[in-house]
């Protein structure tokens, strides 16, 4: 079992920050957020100029791909380039997995229509990142139409690659009502990664990042219970942190990093 900082928990950090702030509070892995990664690349870096710097510390997840759910034939075109681009810097890290995520293009459509279309994205973003080793990682988002496991589930059915699987997240399950039992059930060969979030009560008339800035533990979330719930599958790979939050985005990285890490390492027993 690996323990991972999700890089967004950090926000206001570079990608170089990142990486020399998880290598010296004691993380095992690192999962990369997008934004960073796209600035550093686009300002004329290459992935392989992240190498040296990464030293043990492993890649485990580039993250996150967005907006999969786009059906305009221009926008397709984008997002087929946008995964290529993606899958070659994780072949070049050595990283296995890019998750992927559906937001709201597809409001309002009936769900067997959004799961041929969702599963027909992840078909071919499947079929794009396999060259590359790389496998897609579909995170259910609560505040989304493809918001529950069981949906998440179903959309994989119908993608039919065998590089597909799921980014299980204590947050998006606990607020989309998926109950742990339902998870418990999962088959663990389909869990890329698992993420460990808590949550305030909400805000506004639904569920937003903007209710997760709070560490785990310290929220209304039952952490433990979502934690032990991934585990009974016999899942045992790489758990990563993610912590949303503008309060806690202000202080040190190197503090907050260290006690996220704390935290989770407690949470998960060990």
């Amino acid at each position: 079992m690996e323990l991972g900082l999700h890089t967004g928990s950090i926000m206001y950090t570079n990608l170089v920050t990142d990486i020399r702030v998880a290598r010296e509070t004691g993380w095992d892995a690192i999962e990369f957020y997008i934004p960073k990664l796209v600035r550093y690349l686009d300002a004329g870096y290459s992935a392989k100029d992240i190498l040296p710097q990464m030293g043990d510390l492993r890649l485990g997840v580039i993250n996150s791909f967005l907006h999969i759910e786009r059906q305009d034939a221009e926008e397709r075109r984008r997002l087929r380039q946008q995964c290529q681009r993606m899958c070659q810097v994780a072949l070049d890290l050595g990283c296995p997995a890019l998750q992927v995520v559906a937001l709201n293009g597809l409001q309002g459509e009936p769900w067997p229509a959004i799961r041929k279309k969702m599963g027909l994205s992840l078909a071919e973003l499947a079929d794009i990142a396999a060259p590359f080793g790389v496998r897609l990682a579909l995170e259910p988002v609560t505040f989304t139409p493809l918001r529950t496991l069981a949906q998440g589930l179903e959309v994989l059915d119908a993608a039919g690659r065998a590089n597909v699987g799921l980014c299980l997240d204590t947050f998006h399950l606990w607020t989309a009502g998926s109950p742990w039992e339902e998870v418990a059930r999962v088959d663990p060969g389909l869990i890329v990664v698992a993420h460990i979030s808590d949550v305030t009560s909400m805000q506004g008339e639904m569920w937003s990042d903007a209710d997760r800035d709070v560490l785990p533990g310290d929220g209304i979330l039952p952490v433990k219970e979502g934690i032990d719930a991934i585990k009974a599958t016999g899942y045992d790979g790489l758990w990563c942190v993610e912590m949303m939050g503008a309060h806690h985005w202000e202080w040190d990285p190197y503090v907050l990093a260290r006690e996220l890490r704390d935290r989770a390492s407690a949470l998960l027993g060990d």
